[in-house]
């Protein structure tokens, strides 16, 4: 990592949001995998995953909940940590735009479409967010 200041780091424990569509969440309150696609921007400028990093929505004053007012009735947010993320291959880095605070990018580490399959593990680690960022379900 040569020309990035730490801040630009997304430290291992921090929780990492995804907001994923309602139609894209199962009947047993699992997301599709279909959820961890990247989707380009119209002009192919940028091909990834959007996240929220919690610890730079902390420091701005912004909850989950006001990440889940900002996307309304029709998005789940699910949470995973990071460490989670990166040691199945994926790549993260801060990415802020002018929707909200704490916009981050995921990719896998090689640059590729994950497949199915790796979709599928996103899919297992993601869990419903919560504000303490403890796993809900009651799981350790």
């Amino acid at each position: 990592m040569a020309d990035h200041d730490p801040p630009d780091e997304i430290p291992p424990d921090c929780i990492v949001y995804r907001a994923i569509r309602v139609v894209d969440i199962k009947e047993d309150g699992t997301p599709k995998s279909c959820a961890f696609t990247d989707l380009a921007d119209a002009d192919g400028s940028k091909d990834y995953m959007s996240v929220n990093v919690s610890d730079e929505m902390a420091a701005a004053g912004k909850t989950l909940e006001d990440l889940k007012k900002h996307w309304g009735d029709r998005y789940e947010i699910f949470q995973f940590a990071a460490q989670d993320l990166v040691t199945n291959g994926e790549r993260l880095w801060r990415d802020p735009d002018d929707d909200f605070v704490g916009h981050g990018a995921c990719k896998r580490n090689d640059n590729g479409k994950r497949s199915l399959a790796q979709k599928r593990t996103l899919a297992r680690l993601a869990k419903p967010a919560n504000e303490s960022g403890a796993p809900a379900g009651g799981d350790p």
